[in-house]
């Protein structure tokens, strides 16, 4: 009897979960990081950067996926990053409750999550500036304290840069240097805070004016930025509190302002990884009653960012024997001979590159030999191409698409309005279970146990539905619509007309 108490009362404790919605200091953070590693250790991982903040503060990640730490090949590595900027909480916040939304909605069974953290490894930095976040203070949207690291610092202007040299290197900047050269990551975000727009590479130009400076990827980087955008309730109208105008709420960053050293270009240009960095609100550091809407309005950019993670081309540069090789040079490039920036294969021959659906000629490089071939992009499912390295040449193995990663047309950004909450519906399915179980004859011995069990499930479900009922009620009033027919449909219709 006490057993099967406390199993049950677990499993209805698990579906009536809800997040805490509160600022964390330095200490909550990782004391609610490892309450989440606690309830989920066999998909989630803590570990640190490999320095230490001025102050001697820990940069710990969390890494949350099926078999986390370790190698699966064709398992992209996806990472977000948040508060770079000591005073621009959110992203801090959101990645958090986006953890622990991950965790519990997997303990549920959620069909989304459970295929998200089986194809992809997703790296969670909370806090890149705890130094910074020590000193902000809560409810001031606009000043600048708090924003540098702990030698006064900005770490956005820290990274070693295409067009300046970039001086007196910070030991946080170190430790994103070192984390690109441990992990492939092939996707990524900034968090930030102080407009609302998705901003993309590149971040500057050689003359540092305010124009348009486009990357070899323009294409792809305004896909997945208008995939955030979109997927947000008031991101794509493009008009902020704060008195910024954004089309589509994206932006190219140099064409809003010039920043020399930042984390984006870098990752873009060093680190083989599609970095964007994302302005959540106009409101810096707002008051903790404002989290949860925040939360409410950036889960689904947040979740359907990663599956792009998946888009366009992958595969592996072997030799004959099937061992991988590291470091083989992969040139994209359209059939009339436009470029796009080279990328290598990484951990056990792998390579990924995000690519919107077209044709395209692939050039592989590596040991002094060259194959080229023409390869058609779906953008979802990815396309798969395995290239074999012999004595005198390269051959293409195999040309195929992979299982769908994701489901729905994400790659087009076709996304439809889904109540993430309702998705998995563990309650109905624990009224499915005591419903077979009405009517069939149970052993003496055990009667007792399934009856009190099938109380307590049904005052547990009681209890959630009620809740439920509350919280659909609150999310209405917060957006003024239900997110089933209203901005989304509506967002879909109007990204239509800017499909690149």
């Amino acid at each position: 009897m006490k057993l099967v108490f406390v199993v049950v009362f677990g499993l209805v404790f698990t579906i009536c979960h809800a997040i805490e919605f509160k600022h964390h200091n330095y200490k909550n953070m990782l004391k609610y990081m490892n309450d989440i590693h606690k309830k989920c250790p066999n998909i989630t991982r803590l570990y640190d950067l490999d320095n230490k903040t001025v102050q001697g503060r820990r940069l710990t990640v969390m890494e949350i996926t099926e078999n986390p730490g370790k190698y699966v090949p064709l398992k992209p590595n996806f990472k977000y990053i948040g508060n770079m900027h000591g005073n621009e909480v959110l992203g801090r916040e959101t990645l958090l409750y986006l953890l622990d939304y991950l965790c519990t909605s997997y303990l549920a069974k959620n069909p989304e999550t459970e295929h998200l953290l089986q194809t992809t490894r997703i790296h969670i930095l909370p806090s890149m500036n705890p130094d910074g976040y020590e000193k902000a203070v809560e409810g001031d949207c606009s000043s600048v304290r708090g924003r540098a690291n702990g030698h006064g610092i900005d770490l956005n202007r820290n990274f070693p840069d295409q067009f300046k040299k970039i001086r007196n290197q910070q030991p946080e900047t170190e430790a994103i240097i070192k984390w690109l050269d441990q992990y492939p990551f092939v996707l990524s975000a900034n968090l930030h805070g102080g407009s609302l727009v998705a901003n993309y590479p590149f971040d500057d130009d050689e003359k540092m004016k305010e124009m348009y400076a486009a990357s070899p990827d323009d294409d792809v980087f305004v896909h997945i930025a208008k995939n955030y955008s979109y997927n947000h309730p008031t991101m794509h109208f493009g008009k902020t509190k704060c008195g910024d105008h954004f089309k589509d709420g994206i932006t190219n960053g140099a064409k809003w302002y010039n920043v020399a050293g930042g984390m984006q270009d870098y990752n873009y240009l060093h680190g083989n990884a599609f970095e964007i960095t994302v302005e959540m609100d106009c409101c810096k550091f707002p008051h903790g009653q404002h989290l949860k809407k925040q939360w409410e309005d950036h889960k689904r950019s947040l979740i359907d960012y990663i599956k792009l993670s998946h888009l366009g081309l992958k595969g592996t540069v072997k030799d004959t024997s099937g061992n991988g090789i590291t470091g083989a040079k992969i040139d994209v490039s359209y059939p009339d001979g436009k470029t796009r920036i080279p990328i290598h294969s990484r951990d056990g021959g792998d390579y990924y590159r995000l690519l919107l659906k077209g044709n395209y000629s692939v050039t592989v490089s590596v040991h002094g030999k060259t194959l080229t071939t023409q390869v058609h992009v779906d953008g979802l499912p990815t396309k798969i191409v395995d290239f074999i390295v012999g004595p005198d040449s390269i051959t293409a193995q195999s040309v195929h698409a992979a299982a769908p990663a994701v489901s729905g047309n994400v790659a087009t950004v076709n996304v439809p309005a889904v109540n993430v909450m309702a998705a998995a519906n563990p309650v109905d399915d624990i009224k499915k279970e005591v419903k077979e179980h009405q009517g069939k004859p149970v052993k003496s011995s055990r009667s007792d146990n399934v009856a009190a069990a099938a109380v307590i499930v049904t005052i547990g479900v009681i209890v959630c539905v009620l809740a439920g009922v509350v919280l659909f009620r609150k999310v209405k009033d917060l957006r003024g619509n239900d997110n089933q027919g209203g901005y989304a449909k509506i967002n879909q219709e109007k990204f239509d007309a800017y499909e690149p």
